[in-house]
């Protein structure tokens, strides 16, 4: 994540031009909210990711199954 007094350039086209002022402000800070969407999102997918194997173990639990049935079952 770069600094504020960190130079940050865009490109467009061919044209390369620094970020200053508001504009880097505004570049920062939608890169910091990229960032935190992301970690929000990989924390959604592994609590998920969890959960079903939460399931599953009870599932296997409960009624006796085995992986290769229970993935039988619920693919």
């Amino acid at each position: 994540m770069a600094k504020k007094d960190d130079a940050i350039f865009i490109q467009i086209d061919n044209e390369r031009i620094e970020l200053t002022g508001a504009d880097k402000d505004a570049f920062i800070a939608d890169q910091k909210a990229r960032e935190e969407e992301a970690q929000l999102l990989e924390a959604e997918y592994e609590a998920k990711k969890q959960a079903r194997e939460n399931a599953i173990k009870k599932l296997a639990d409960i009624a006796g199954l085995t992986q290769d049935e229970i993935t039988t079952l619920i693919i």
